[in-house]
């Protein structure tokens, strides 16, 4: 190699050097500047150009998110079970509940003439992790009449409507922070609309959400006990507003009759007394009256 080409081959070397960290600066210097502009070129424009930016890139966000691990399964079941003695029934399912985390959510009983069970339909709410072995409990507290449960897979709603919730909450997040900076009235008022719809829209989703969260971690069983002679097949329960109607309507009419029937009992014997003793009495009485006031005989001359 030459005297020159040995002076020359540093002197490149060193210019390509020097093009490349300009070349790097230049490029990290653009970047920056990119992901600087974003929120300045949201801010810029009408207030719905701002959310119809936002929403696409928070949207984005939520895709990639973890999707649930575990399922989410709504299960319910019923249980139908006769005994002649209901009292004991009803504190064995108390002590049944407690075992299990469980509680009653409503109760409605029917007691006889005097005072003891007849029948009592319950809604009860246990943990989903003990359903089965609460269902096999509730099936030995007497005689099993008849059972069914079922099981609904909820995942996939869970995912999408925590999916949206996060979409929404985090545009609504977006259009507060713009609002803040916005000076335009016409811009305030927009945003404002805008903020009101989504904050509806979330409620909405929260509220999906609380439900499918109640629903999916504590199972709703229904528990119909009776004597044997008052039990109902299920087939009629389904029509209890109507067939309630008709046997409270007709075992308060029967209720009334025997009371009717009591007060008729009780007063009977004075009737019958008054009518042996003082009728004739009072017969007698008027008949007495009757002569005092008649005038005396006038005596002939």
């Amino acid at each position: 190699m030459t005297q020159s080409h040995r002076r020359i081959a540093p002197l490149a070397a060193l210019l390509l050097a020097l093009l490349a960290l300009t070349a790097c600066s230049g490029s990290n210097d653009s970047g920056g500047d990119s992901a600087a502009g974003d929120d300045t070129a949201l801010y810029e424009g009408s207030g719905s150009t701002n959310a119809d930016i936002a929403e696409p890139q928070e949207a984005n966000r939520g895709v990639n998110r973890p999707p649930v691990q575990t399922r989410a399964v709504i299960k319910t079941g019923y249980v139908a079970v006769t005994s002649e003695d209901l009292e004991a029934v009803r504190l064995e399912l108390d002590t049944l509940l407690d075992a299990f985390g469980g509680t009653v959510n409503r109760e409605r009983t029917y007691n006889d003439r005097d005072g003891d069970i007849e029948s009592s339909n319950l809604e009860l709410r246990v943990p989903v992790a003990d359903f089965e072995a609460t269902m096999d409990a509730l099936k030995k507290l007497g005689k099993l009449e008849g059972s069914r449960s079922n099981a609904k897979d909820v995942t996939t709603e869970v995912i999408d409507v925590n999916e949206r919730a996060q979409t929404i909450q985090n545009s609504l997040d977006r259009l507060q922070r713009l609002q803040k900076r916005s000076a335009n009235l016409e811009d305030l008022i927009d945003f404002e609309d805008q903020i009101t719809s989504r904050e509806s829209e979330l409620r909405s989703l929260q509220a999906q959400q609380a439900y499918l969260a109640d629903q999916t971690s504590l199972s709703t069983i229904s528990l119909y006990l009776s004597t044997p002679d008052e039990y109902v097949e299920p087939d009629a329960l389904e029509d209890a507003g109507f067939v309630a109607g008709l046997k409270g309507g007709w075992e308060a009419l029967s209720d009334a009759v025997v009371v009717g029937l009591t007060v008729l009992g009780a007063v009977l014997p004075f009737a019958i007394a008054f009518g042996l003793v003082g009728v004739p009495l009072l017969f007698l009485l008027r008949s007495q009256a009757r002569r005092r006031r008649e005038p005396a005989p006038v005596p002939q001359e």
